[in-house]
């Protein structure tokens, strides 16, 4: 049986921490080392990415798990577009309390 690999911790460098367990590991040690939490910051692309606030932006341009909300995201705008040239240029997406019936109509809670 292989040893499981492990993550230094950001918070405390002298953690090492199984990988499986790290996103548990990062949320209480970050509220144990609020002064070291304040100069840090989590990638959007990945929680358990934890870096420096000044190094933050680099390394979201270079995050491995990048590519995959990004395409994700690229499907949705292209999706998007399609529904968008159905419909004629000046035309407004009905409003979806125009196409509510009136209760009235639903002959609901009525006796007679």
């Amino acid at each position: 049986m292989e040893p499981e690999a492990l993550e230094t911790c950001p918070y405390d460098p002298n953690h090492r921490v199984p990988a499986n367990r790290l996103q548990y590991h990062l949320a209480s040690c970050r509220m144990k080392n609020p002064k070291v939490a304040k100069k840090m910051a989590n990638c959007k692309y990945n929680a358990c990415h934890v870096v420096p606030i000044k190094t933050l932006k680099e390394h979201e341009a270079t995050c491995a798990n990048r590519t995959a909300i990004d395409d994700g995201n690229q499907m949705r705008n292209d999706k998007q577009k399609k529904v968008s040239t159905l419909m004629e240029p000046n035309e407004k997406l009905p409003n979806a309390a125009n196409q509510m019936p009136d209760p009235d109509v639903w002959n609901i809670g009525k006796q007679g």
